[in-house]
């Protein structure tokens, strides 16, 4: 008979997924901006928003992953989660100009709008992470 999920194991396992895609995002998100702009025009004039949604999607990655493995995150967190997510975009834009590619002031600041719209959203919508994650725990068949 298998065993029931508890409540922790359960946090245990969507921590682990969060962090991989979290790594996964940021893997992608370092190739992406360091290879050689080769694509087609189209891409490019969707650049803007790919740098806002991508660092977005990083940060509320980084903020499950971080709120599952260790527990609920206080605003000191919040705040950790800016300062490295705008430095790596800084570094991120910088590294960009030994491959080719232009260091962009407006790559960097939808960067930062992506990175605070994230903490934003992860602050607001984070009650619905754990329904998900509960929604169905101690209900028999």
């Amino acid at each position: 008979m298998l065993e029931e999920p508890t409540a922790m194991n359960r946090i245990q396992r969507a921590a682990a997924v969060a962090r991989w895609i979290t790594l996964l995002c940021l893997i992608v998100m370092f190739i992406g901006t360091h290879l050689p702009t080769s694509g087609p025009p189209s891409i490019h004039d969707y650049d803007k928003l790919l740098h806002f949604l991508a660092y977005m999607t990083l940060t509320i990655g980084v903020l499950i992953s971080w709120e599952l493995s260790t527990g609920p995150l206080q605003p000191m967190h919040y705040f950790a989660v800016w300062i490295v997510g705008t430095l790596y975009g800084a570094i991120d834009e910088i590294t960009q100009i030994p491959v080719g590619r232009e260091c962009d002031g407006l790559d960097w600041l939808c960067d930062v709008l992506g990175i605070i719209v994230g903490l934003t959203l992860f602050r607001y919508l984070r009650p619905l992470l754990y329904r998900v994650l509960f929604r169905d725990l101690g209900k028999k068949n």
